[in-house]
């Protein structure tokens, strides 16, 4: 189950961002201090900014049904549909099953992420575990 809700969060987030080839650029770095390693509170700092907090369209720290299948919509008129997917995803992230994302739910997806990108569990990543993880991304949004 963790594995399938960082695939899927993944797999959102990199279609979320991608751009034609021309228009790529290079995503932020997570490593906000530059001291070679990506903590996790740099991490969840990053994520704030992220996919997950951008569907919350009213700002009030929630992800609602109802926000989420609004940008779901939009990402397949955009042409990057999920597949159906995002239902799932909105069914994982929803721990509690009260038809909303909160804030906490959010930031247990990030340190689930985190600890799923942490491959050698130092507790922090380095620059080839970032480096995987958004080519993980890549590869699945592709």
């Amino acid at each position: 189950m963790r594995l399938v809700l960082v695939l899927a969060i993944a797999a959102l987030a990199g279609a979320a961002q991608a751009q034609p080839a021309e228009g790529m650029r290079q995503p932020p770095n997570p490593d906000l201090d530059r001291d070679g390693k990506v903590t996790l509170a740099e991490f969840k700092q990053m994520e704030a900014q992220g996919f997950l907090s951008r569907l919350d369209a009213n700002k009030d720290g929630r992800i609602t049904k109802a926000e989420f299948d609004a940008a779901m919509a939009r990402a397949a008129a955009a042409g990057m549909g999920q597949g159906g997917r995002g239902a799932g995803l909105f069914a994982m992230l929803d721990a509690n099953k009260d038809s909303v994302i909160s804030k906490a739910e959010r930031d247990a997806a990030t340190t689930r992420r985190f600890n799923m990108a942490d491959t050698n569990r130092d507790g922090w990543l380095s620059k080839g575990e970032v480096l995987m993880m958004r080519q993980q991304m890549r590869a699945r949004a592709g």
